[in-house]
């Protein structure tokens, strides 16, 4: 399974793996963030089901956002705001902020990631700014590592994730009743864990501030949320 169709999977269990609460709770955080940097037009990388989207148009911020899954990308335009299912690589224009929320960076390998990271850099206006959170070490090794079971009247989920060698790979098994029988759906999403000083030494953005999360884990944080300005 590509990893298009293993995101559109996620975006169907979506409402079953829940965890909205603590969501919002970065968002409000990333709201805090913008709002004090003021930015004319933002876009939103990997903007999954449009929520974030939904509370900066409330606020009154021109923002639109892409997302590689088109399943997601109805969310969020039931939500009413701005979402396109496009790769940032047809993108054209100067934006004055850039976000890549809820660990979308931790979704791609070293490789995969440089290259986004140069795409974000070719996007930005100058001295524009890039917000983006990674999951700690902790975060992959006590929060997202083990099993998490789900289950309705008519559905059945199983998520197991194994975090090893500095990735974690999550296998999604949904049983869904149609009629008399079961039908069964499977994916894998690989994560891969990211040091801050990865980030501190890249030349193209600088890393001005990082802000520790505890979104799951009341006591160790398991996010960190990154500040970055474009370098000249």
């Amino acid at each position: 399974m590509n990893k298009k169709a293993s995101l559109n999977l996620y975006a169907k269990i979506e409402p079953l793996i829940g965890f909205y609460q603590e969501y919002e709770g970065l968002y409000d955080k990333y709201l805090q963030i913008i709002t004090s940097l003021k930015p004319k037009n933002i876009l939103d990388f990997g903007c999954g089901n449009g929520r974030l989207l939904e509370k900066l148009k409330v606020s009154g911020f021109d923002a639109f956002g892409i997302d590689l899954s088109q399943d997601m990308i109805q969310k969020a335009l039931l939500k009413g705001v701005k979402a396109y299912n496009k790769d940032i690589k047809e993108l054209s224009g100067d934006f004055e902020l850039i976000i890549a929320a809820a660990d979308v960076l931790n979704y791609f390998d070293k490789s995969e990631l440089n290259n986004i990271l140069n795409e974000i850099f070719s996007k930005l206006a100058p001295k524009g700014y890039f917000l983006a959170d990674i999951n700690t070490l902790h975060g992959f090794r006590h929060v997202a590592d083990g099993l998490l079971i789900k289950e309705t009247d008519k559905r059945f989920l199983a998520v197991e994730a194994d975090f090893q060698n500095k990735k974690l790979v999550t296998n999604f098994t949904l049983f869904e009743q149609n009629g008399e029988y079961y039908k069964k759906e499977q994916a894998v999403i690989e994560q891969y864990y990211y040091p801050l000083e990865y980030f501190k030494k890249l030349n193209i953005l600088y890393l001005k501030k990082v802000i520790s999360i505890r979104m799951f884990d009341k006591k160790i944080p398991d996010k960190n949320l990154m500040i970055f300005q474009k370098s000249p």
